[in-house]
């Protein structure tokens, strides 16, 4: 009796943590959407009101200032070739209620030099710890620590 009750709370634990990860994937495709089409409205969307990234200088971006360094960031990129964000794992807590998860992603861009004219290639990768909570019914990112990695211009390490 006991080994039947842990293989049906053990099922219902990996069928939460299936749901969760593949919503959250949903969201961070949403996401990925957006930037390609520099969609603000859409890219702000799961952005909540209380929303913090951590920057690696130990400075807080808050939602309005995200808000300004994407648009910023936008009018620089004259094409996205490829955006990824992959998920490398998914912790899930606050019995269903919130997650951890650690990202890994990749951009290779086109922007424009700091002359407004020349273009060149950018590739960035990035690993994140981000912290996810189910809010109305949808995920929303809440914290994001970046971990480290890379740039490259135009084929040169940054």
């Amino acid at each position: 009796m006991l080994l039947s009750l842990l293989l049906a709370m053990t099922a219902d634990a990996e069928r939460m943590h299936n749901a969760v990860s593949e919503a959250i994937r949903d969201e961070i495709s949403y996401g990925i959407e957006a930037t390609r089409e520099k969609n603000i409205e859409r890219y702000m969307e799961g952005v909540p009101a209380d929303y913090r990234i951590v920057e690696s200088d130990g400075s807080i971006t808050d939602r309005e200032s995200l808000r300004r360094k994407q648009l910023q960031a936008w009018e620089i990129i004259t094409q996205t070739n490829k955006l990824a964000i992959d998920i490398e794992s998914v912790d899930v807590g606050c019995d269903g209620a919130c997650a951890t998860v650690v990202t890994n992603q990749h951009w290779d861009r086109q922007m424009l030099g700091r002359d407004g004219k020349s273009e060149h290639n950018v590739v960035t990768t990035q690993r994140h710890t981000e912290r996810w909570e189910l809010r109305d019914s949808r995920w929303i990112q809440v914290a994001i620590n970046e971990l480290g990695g890379s740039i490259v211009v135009d084929g040169k390490p940054y």
